[in-house]
């Protein structure tokens, strides 16, 4: 099940150069894994691979362990060159029990991929000695980025389900696919939460939601879904899936602030045989709940400039509930290039938020480790062709109108000389943690966005305000 979607073939010596969102999927896979409570990821890899998947999970999940949850078949040279599979199937039958899985997902590495050897026989004779379902996920882990290998994942053991016919009962149940979630905390389960209470307000019940940090047997509750409702990262491969099992998904952006919720649910609505009069009146409520909090950030943040950076749909969601209440994005990175880059991030926000970024707005499209240390150094002056720091032109640098930034650890690290204030959001962040709800997607997650960046701001606004 190889994805034939975006892949971008190295053309030049830039193309080469490793990118700040290096992940491939690989760890996409494994990411995936994480996301089902009862799974079992089995690395069908050797030792080489440990270390370098699991640093950055185990550092951004405080709740879950990242490390027990994911194996590793160990396989050596011999495995490899006489395409023995014993190693891998010894490795499941023995964890799978210790752990008590309710789905084994096996994820190969590079030279597995390479080597294209099938899986069919394996997964049968693995669900024959542990009663429950053993998918392989087909991934090319060498032109293909993180949401890829999760969207693979995601196929895979949607591939594995069996549909059955759908009679008038489950005419209010819908299921979401392509949510990214990477870890147990309040602000994943409460962003779950916040999708679940917007359906519920159109009478829609979302049994299923994939990925949701919940268990496999709740997962498998899609197949009797009438609707399916696909967010953006779920890719091709999940939508040939759903399309062939007669269950086409209906492509949707994120509802993330007060225009892109009003946007998302009429198209929701309208898809779903909702109607309009009943999301109208959702609509209608959401706003007047958050009207007057919506104007105090707006007193406090209109006019103020902003970075912000991650992959298309999240860093689209995050500018547009910034620019409702009047900052400017100065600079915006795109990472993981399956999900688009600049034309992607100008479509995303004029289709689901009503959009258009301003002329001065830097797009910056999966950008390198130098290219962002340059920026960051750039941010009070500007960086020569031999890397010194010269004076500050006449043409002020993007990044020095921003007074706030927002991304991963990743991000944070590599534009920390610019010492600006930021937002950790997005995978990984690993210094930022939730306990208390925290969602990033609708009213409530708006709500939010903007608490977190006043409060990242606290030193810097002016009182009289």
């Amino acid at each position: 099940m190889i994805d034939d979607g975006p892949v971008r073939k190295p053309t030049t010596i830039e193309d080469l150069v490793i990118k700040a969102s290096s992940h491939t999927p690989f760890f996409g896979v494994y990411l995936a894994s994480h996301a089902i409570s009862d799974s079992l990821c089995m690395c069908h890899a050797s030792v080489g691979c440990k270390v370098k998947t699991q640093r950055h999970l185990v550092a951004h999940d405080g709740i879950k362990d990242a490390h027990n949850r994911m194996r590793y078949s160990q396989f050596i040279d011999e495995d490899l060159i006489e395409g023995s599979t014993q190693q891998l199937e010894d490795e499941v039958v023995a964890f799978q029990r210790r752990r008590n899985s309710q789905i084994v997902l096996i994820d190969p590495s590079t030279p597995i991929s390479l080597q294209g050897q099938p899986f069919k026989r394996v997964c049968e004779r693995l669900e024959e000695k542990t009663g429950v379902h053993v998918v392989h996920c087909d991934t090319r882990n060498y032109d293909a980025d993180l949401w890829q290998g999760y969207d693979t994942a995601m196929a895979a053991i949607l591939k594995r389900q069996t549909w059955p016919e759908l009679d008038e009962t489950d005419a209010a149940d819908v299921a979401i696919v392509g949510y990214p979630f990477d870890r147990y905390e309040p602000d994943h389960t409460g962003t779950i939460s916040e999708l679940r209470r917007l359906l519920f307000g159109l009478g829609l019940r979302a049994r299923a939601v994939w990925l949701a940090g919940e268990p496999y047997e709740t997962l498998q509750q899609i197949t009797t879904a009438r609707h399916i409702i696909a967010l953006p990262w779920a890719q091709s491969q999940t939508h040939k899936v759903l399309t062939k099992a007669g269950r086409s998904p209906i492509k949707a952006g994120l509802p993330m602030g007060l225009d892109g919720t009003a946007r998302w649910l009429r198209h929701v609505a309208r898809e779903t045989g909702v109607k309009p009069e009943r999301a109208e009146r959702v609509i209608r409520q959401e706003n007047a709940r958050v009207k007057e909090l919506f104007g105090l950030a707006h007193q406090r943040l209109a006019g103020r400039g902003f970075a912000a950076f991650g992959e298309v749909p999240r860093v689209a969601g995050m500018a547009a509930v910034l620019m409702e209440v009047g900052m400017v994005p100065y600079v915006l990175g795109t990472t993981h290039f399956s999900l688009g880059g600049a034309e992607a991030l100008a479509r995303e926000l004029a289709e689901n938020f009503g959009r258009k970024l301003p002329d001065s707005t830097l797009v910056m499209e999966d950008p390198t480790p130098l290219a962002l240390r340059q920026l960051a150094r750039g941010r009070a002056g500007v960086v020569t062709a031999d890397g010194r720091l010269a004076a500050m032109p006449d043409v002020i640098p993007a990044l020095a109108r921003a007074e706030v930034g927002l991304g991963s650890t990743l991000d944070r690290e590599q534009l920390a000389a610019a010492q600006l204030p930021w937002v950790e959001m997005g995978f990984p962040s690993e210094l930022h943690h939730s306990l208390f709800p925290a969602p990033w997607m609708g009213p409530n997650g708006a709500l939010r966005l903007l608490e977190r960046v006043l409060t990242a701001l606290e030193t810097r606004l002016d009182r009289r305000r």
